[in-house]
């Protein structure tokens, strides 16, 4: 994970910005934060900082980002120093993270989708566990249990998935992203029971699955139709846990 982002660079911010996938992904995480007015937040696998900024700029109180990868940081930190919002980032892996802090929420855009098995996953929900509050909470955006790169492509969305694997609970993938420097990632999708039990055993609680929604602003630019795929066979889904 860390080789892959390191030569992505600030290339991904120009994802976030322009594909019609980070629509949809950002109104539904954001729906799920709700109100983050006073609250204490550490976003995992922060990677440039877009989730990060917008967090901070959403009222919370103290916002820290953590990313396994320099070269993403150094991006993220740029523009902390161009418009400062008092934001810290950290180097740091969310497989083997220590406690930097005692945090309301965490936010994990991307991250549990790159555990490579079972036991990496438990691994990760313990990271998460480590630095939240009892009574806090876990929202992410990780790969859909259920996407079948058979039944389609979301080529239109910004990303074409090149290659799907069946693995033991599972599906490995390969996802190739399309900007003006074409680049790819290799992933995993976990059945929904696998993330449950990870969840269970790194003691988080009343972990659910929640779909993609799509803004009405949306909809109403690019219509009905063009969403429909994105609906029937989401690449994407949201997720949740509490300690």
């Amino acid at each position: 994970m860390q080789e892959q982002y390191n030569n992505i660079g600030a290339i991904y911010q120009e994802f976030k910005s322009q594909a019609t996938l980070p629509i949809a992904e950002e109104f539904t995480f954001f729906q799920l934060l709700g109100n983050l007015e006073e609250k204490t937040i550490l976003d995992l696998a922060c990677g440039t900082g877009f989730y990060t900024r917008l967090i901070k700029q959403k009222g919370a109180t103290k916002v820290v980002g953590v990313d396994i990868s320099e070269a993403m940081l150094q991006s993220a930190r740029q523009q902390e120093e161009q418009q400062p919002l008092g934001i810290e980032y950290h180097l740091g892996d969310g497989l083997q993270l220590e406690q930097i802090g005692s945090f309301e929420l965490i936010t994990a855009v991307y991250l549990l989708n790159y555990a490579q098995n079972p036991e990496q996953l438990v691994s990760m929900f313990v990271s998460v566990g480590k630095n939240l509050k009892e009574g806090g909470r876990l929202v992410a955006i990780t790969t859909h249990p259920d996407f079948q790169m058979s039944q389609y492509n979301p080529t239109k969305y910004g990303v074409t998935v090149t290659k799907q694997e069946s693995i033991p609970q599972g599906y490995y993938c390969e996802i190739d992203f399309h900007t003006s420097s074409p680049f790819s990632i290799q992933c995993f999708g976990w059945n929904q029971s696998v993330y449950q039990e990870a969840a269970k055993e790194a003691g988080l609680k009343n972990l659910a699955l929640h779909p993609i929604e799509i803004p009405p602003q949306a909809i109403e630019k690019y219509g009905v139709d063009y969403w429909q795929d994105f609906r029937d066979n989401n690449l994407i889904i949201a997720l949740s846990c509490e300690k």
